[in-house]
């Protein structure tokens, strides 16, 4: 496993000595100290990251439960006195209707949250690199919480509820897009670490957090099973244990968890916002429009910038050419649902031995992110100073050397699809090991996130780094809003005649991300 940056300590004192406007350029690696004495520092966030996918994922599985429930209930009609367990235990509760209504309502809810979580992640990240990290934790950890809570309702004995669990269970979803979901959480996280790590490439401590999400990921089924073997809990009570440990979290946030940026009343980081003409400002048509420009502006931080040498000026596209790629890239990744699907259609696999597949890709992820990876970024990683700032020609040097990792990734990656689309259709053993080479070539997602600090700081807005994951998490959420209807549509047309197909389009999505990755400038202002 990696070893993470040393965070140096700074005294006190610091912030009252220095005048403001030299404060106001400090780095955000001399403004990690808190008022209490604890240093900002990555080893703070990796609990709240594997808490949060532990409890993601000791859900997985009830919470397809409680869907099939409730689609069960609509398609039969029951009667107020016909109970959830009665329901389930029936035979018309296994028929294609359910299922197909079971699935409706699983899109229905992954759409509004994505929506929603698009429209105010970057409202929620700007607010964040004013008024601090920790707030964001919290408000990411209600909403999960809060999505729980819905879950225990829909599925109680409330028969108010449960006969209306089909529009009820969509409150979940509301409130979570609302505090903007894993959209927001991923973006919190990447920024807190990039407050308290030195500028340059971040790839090493991006890919370990990473990695720390799919042992999460991986663990949570695996309690969730332990509970339910060695108890006499019920499937629904991991809803309450997982509430019960997110609680616990978010006193850990609350009084434990140092903030990365100084505090409120000291705001180091100004915002742009853009103007609004000033005789529309106290009408409702100039909120809307300054509302309009909130949810509109993180996808503005891609915009092309000016580079000006004194001599000359030019326009430098390389954060607009890093989040095409990046869009390209997250539409690629809706293939691993219907790898799930065709490995069921092609070799007739039951839940077990899916179950082992999914395990195992989600272990190669693991093993990639958290050894593979980091001694790989160890080994070739320019040698530029980890204390105090970079000159121009390390962050270069930075900046390409991320740019080569997030290009071989994702190059890799269109290699694995690719042999699949090769691979004797009869052989399990090839597409089993061509998807193992996909996953081990994960480290695209934190290698473009790195990336993208990078050529902020080359261009000279390092402060905009809360901005930038915030907008990355927008990319995300409009990107997961579009990919599943989009793989759907093709795999649906096409899996009567060559259902590899869906194969060849995320193929083509890498590549075509790796063509415009390679015109992202080595060098900024």
């Amino acid at each position: 496993m990696s070893t993470l940056p040393s965070t140096p300590t700074f005294p006190d004192s610091a912030s009252e000595s220095m005048p403001s406007h030299e404060l106001e350029t400090q780095t955000l690696l001399e403004r990690s100290r808190t008022p209490r004495g604890r240093a900002a520092n990555p080893y703070w966030v990796i609990p709240v990251v594997l808490v949060v996918s532990i409890a993601r994922g000791m859900t997985l599985s009830p919470r397809i439960k409680v869907y099939n429930e409730i689609a069960c209930r609509a398609v039969g009609s029951p009667t107020p006195d016909d109970t959830l367990l009665r329901l389930v235990a029936s035979a018309g509760c296994q028929s294609p209707e359910v299922q197909a209504r079971a699935s409706k309502i699983q899109a229905s809810i992954i759409t509004i949250m994505s929506v929603l979580s698009s429209a105010s992640t970057g409202l929620w990240s700007q607010w964040a690199d004013i008024n601090g990290r920790k707030i964001l934790f919290c408000v990411s950890i209600i909403g999960f919480i809060v999505m729980e809570f819905v879950f225990i309702l829909v599925s109680g004995s409330i028969n108010a509820i449960t006969r209306r669990g089909e529009a009820f269970i969509l409150i979940g979803p509301v409130f979570e897009g609302f505090c903007g979901g894993l959209s927001v959480f991923n973006g919190v996280f990447h920024a807190y670490i990039s407050d308290c790590t030195p500028d340059g490439s971040r790839s090493r401590i991006f890919s370990t957090v990473q990695g720390i999400v799919f042992v999460g990921l991986a663990l949570g089924p695996w309690i969730a099973g332990i509970v339910l073997s060695n108890t006499s809990l019920g499937a629904y009570s991991l809803f309450y244990i997982s509430i019960a440990i997110q609680l616990v979290l978010l006193a850990y946030v609350v009084f434990l968890l140092p903030e990365s940026i100084r505090s409120r009343g000291q705001q180091p980081i100004q915002l742009h916002v853009d103007p609004v003409p000033t005789g529309a400002k106290e009408t409702l048509r100039g909120h809307i429009q300054r509302l309009a420009n909130a949810f509109v502006s993180p996808i503005f931080i891609f915009r092309p910038r000016i580079i000006d040498d004194g001599i000359s000026s030019e326009k430098d596209y390389s954060l607009t050419l890093l989040g095409s790629a990046l869009f390209l890239y997250i539409l690629s990744t809706a293939v691993y649902q219907l790898k799930y699907l065709y490995g069921q259609h092609t070799y007739e696999w039951n839940s077990v031995q899916l179950g082992y597949y999914m395990s195992l890709l989600w272990i190669s992820r693991a093993i990639n992110l958290l050894f593979l990876l980091p001694v790989i970024i160890s080994y070739f990683k320019p040698k530029t100073p980890t204390h105090g700032p970079l000159t121009p020609e390390d962050i270069a040097l930075e900046l390409r050397f991320d740019k080569r990792l997030a290009r071989a990734s994702l190059s890799v990656d269109a290699l694995g699809d690719l042999l699949i689309t090769i691979a004797p259709t009869s052989s399990q053993l090839s597409f089993i090991a061509a998807s193992c080479l996909s996953s081990f070539t994960s480290g695209g997602n934190p290698a473009l996130h790195s990336l993208g600090a990078v050529c902020l700081h080359a261009l000279g807005h390092s402060s905009e780094t809360g901005r930038l994951f915030g907008a990355v998490g927008v990319l995300n959420a409009i990107a997961h809003s579009m990919a599943p209807a989009i793989f759907a549509a093709t795999y649906s047309l096409t899996v009567g005649t060559y259902p590899k197909t869906v194969f060849c389009l995320a193929a083509g999505l890498l590549l075509s991300a790796v063509f415009l990755l390679a015109g992202i400038r080595s060098k900024g202002r």
